[in-house]
């Protein structure tokens, strides 16, 4: 490489012209020396510090000749390269400045060079500079940094993380990272940490240093890194503090837990809807609602209520919001009655959200269903009680009516018996004593009455049951009472099944009934006919009576089958009797297991007919 100029420089065997390339700024000096100390190249770096070019000799750093001699005697060395610190000054700048000089032997065709490059100090220390504030600022920070390299052998380490460790940089140094942490991961995570360190991958893990006081924890996280060129591999390892975060979030865990704990434990219905847009959407809802209605809180959140709930429930929720949302009142009040007929009493209240521009509400749902019924039977009791003391009132203004009556007769027939025995009107005794028969008999049916009334009501009443024809009982009230009905000019039509109506009833009873029935039919009617027939009906036996009396109001039907209750009340009502004979015939009806109906229409008659299971 004899002659080398400054445009051209010769490279296996080709020229290459330097002019048509632009060098970065911020280079260090570069120089080659050839053997006779000239300028075989330089970079513009080294021109424009030291005031030299191509062509020109090393000597002329006139200002520097202890590195000129130092540069010589390198030359009749035998070391390959040196390095070595220098003060240098330059023709263009009398300042002298501290430089680091690396000179390295090179042979190029044949030739003997050496390569100069140098580095302002002041450079480097810039650099360093940067290097040790970027480390005081990781340690002011305390941000715990390890970086290492790619065999993961610490190279460095902030003071955060020896603080972090307890243990000093020369513990670490050099130090594989899974030994280092071998005191805060077990085997299982040791393992993991090695295989991510061998096969270049990322690794995380939270670490809770539990022997410490207080009790803090880390998330470690090793991040692969390769350099610009991709050749060079290492690792960086960080620590970040979660401690703060992880007890928020306990607390924040705590607090749910006990809302969770408090909620459940409510023993009304709770609902939490937000009403966001035109949409009602679940929040929460406590374990007792869940039950009642068959929902699953963790798959229902934040869906709208309306595909989960019912539809009626889902309606009074959404008025309620209406008008929470159109009034000023704290809460709003509503009653639901669910599938399984349990009454709620139902409150709904209103939060608003401004972040979320919505609503959230919260409805309380308590079970009433025991109170309703209870205020419904203290309504039965109190009806009941009202009842029995219009009872008691139409018992005390008819038996003092019917009683005083027959007696009233009794001491008038006394008197008249008295006159016929002084005149001896045997005649007229007679009469007379069969008109007291007839009062007496009919005070002695009233006392009868009374009692069996009584006995029914108490349920102390017997029966003794017998397959019968009752067709044959039929036959025997008709006659029985046939001449009643002839006094009255009232005809009395018999009209009984051909087939046998056998039914399993109390014979005594049975007869008492139709007895009794026939007995009111003659009482109510003053013109006309009465019917007393039987229909066998295959399962069934039936006897009905009809008449062509006064009639019953329909309003009045379930009051007259009770004790002591006619139609008209009082000393003004038109037809004498206590009031009984019906309630008997209806109560003995049902307890011998037979239904009892009537059909009537007010000044058209009466139909009442009794049936009962036919007997096998």
């Amino acid at each position: 490489m004899a002659n080398p100029n400054y445009s051209k420089y010769p490279v296996a065997n080709s020229e290459i012209d330097f002019r048509n390339y632009t060098e970065l700024p911020n280079n260090n000096p570069l120089v080659i020396v050839d053997q006779k100390m000239n300028i075989a190249y330089c970079n513009d770096a080294f021109r424009k510090t030291f005031a030299l070019d191509v062509h020109d000799d090393i000597s002329k750093m006139n200002s520097n000749p202890e590195f000129v001699y130092f540069l010589r005697g390198f030359s009749e060395s035998r070391y390959k390269n040196i390095s070595l610190e220098i003060n240098l000054s330059s023709d263009n700048n009398q300042l002298t400045k501290n430089y680091s000089v690396s000179i390295e032997r090179v042979i190029i065709s044949s030739g003997l060079y050496y390569v100069l490059t140098i580095e302002s100090l002041a450079q480097r220390k810039k650099l360093e500079n940067k290097i040790n504030s970027l480390h005081n600022a990781l340690d002011h920070g305390n941000v715990p940094i390890i970086i290492l390299d790619a065999s993961g052998k610490v190279t460095y380490a902030t003071r955060s993380f020896e603080v972090l460790l307890l243990r000093e940089i020369e513990s670490i140094y050099n130090k594989n990272l899974a030994e280092v942490l071998a005191d805060v991961l077990d085997h299982s995570e040791i393992a993991n940490l090695e295989y991510s360190l061998g096969t270049f991958l990322p690794w995380k893990k939270v670490i809770p240093f539990l022997t410490r006081v207080p009790v803090s924890f880390w998330e470690f996280t090793l991040n692969p890194v390769l350099s610009n060129d991709e050749l060079q591999q290492s690792f960086i390892f960080i620590a970040n503090n979660l401690t703060e975060h992880i007890n928020q979030t306990k607390a924040i865990e705590h607090s749910e837990r006990k809302q969770r704990l408090i909620i459940n434990n409510i023993s009304d219905l709770l609902l939490i809807v937000e009403h966001l847009g035109s949409a009602a959407l679940f929040e929460n809802a406590n374990d007792n609602f869940c039950r009642i209605f068959n929902v699953d809180k963790n798959k229902i959140y934040s869906l709208k209520i309306d595909d989960f709930i019912p539809g009626d429930l889902v309606n009074k929720i959404y008025q309620s919001m209406k008008h929470l949302s159109n009034s000023n009142l704290p809460f709003y009040e509503f009653n639901y009655k669910n599938s399984d007929r349990r009454d709620f009493s139902c409150k709904v209240n209103s939060i608003t959200e401004p972040e979320r521009n919505s609503t959230i509400y919260i409805i309380t749902m308590k079970d009433i269903t025991d109170e309703v019924l209870y205020q419904e039977q203290l309504k039965r009791a109190y009806r009941k009680e009202m009842l029995l003391n219009q009872m008691k009132s139409d018992f005390l203004a008819n038996m003092s009516h019917e009683i005083r009556t027959p007696f009233n007769a009794v001491v008038g027939f006394s008197e008249i018996i008295d006159e016929s025995i002084e005149t001896g009107d045997i005649e007229m005794l007679r009469d007379l004593m069969d008109s007291m028969k007839e009062v007496l008999g009919r005070g002695l049916n009233l006392f009868t009455n009374i009692v069996e009334v009584s006995q029914l009501e108490a349920g102390e009443v017997e029966l003794d049951k017998v397959d019968l024809n009752c067709n044959q009982v039929i036959r025997n009230v008709y006659h029985k009472m046939l001449n009643d009905t002839v006094k009255k000019g009232i005809e009395f039509v018999l009209d009984v099944d051909e087939e046998d109506c056998v039914i399993e009833v109390d014979w005594v009873k049975l007869e008492k009934i139709i007895h009794s029935l026939v007995d009111n039919a003659i009482k109510y009617t003053t013109r006309g006919s009465i019917h007393l027939s039987s229909k066998n009906l295959g399962d069934r036996i039936e006897i009905i009576v009809t008449d062509t009396g006064v009639g019953i109001d329909q309003s009045h039907i379930e009051r007259i089958l009770k004790p002591f209750t006619q139609e008209v009340e009082g000393y003004t009502r038109p037809f004498e009797g206590a009031g009984l004979g019906l309630t008997i015939a209806y109560k003995l009806t049902k307890l011998m297991g037979g239904k009892f109906e009537i059909v009537s229409e007010k000044n058209k008659g009466t139909e009442i007919s009794i049936s009962f299971p036919a007997s096998n």
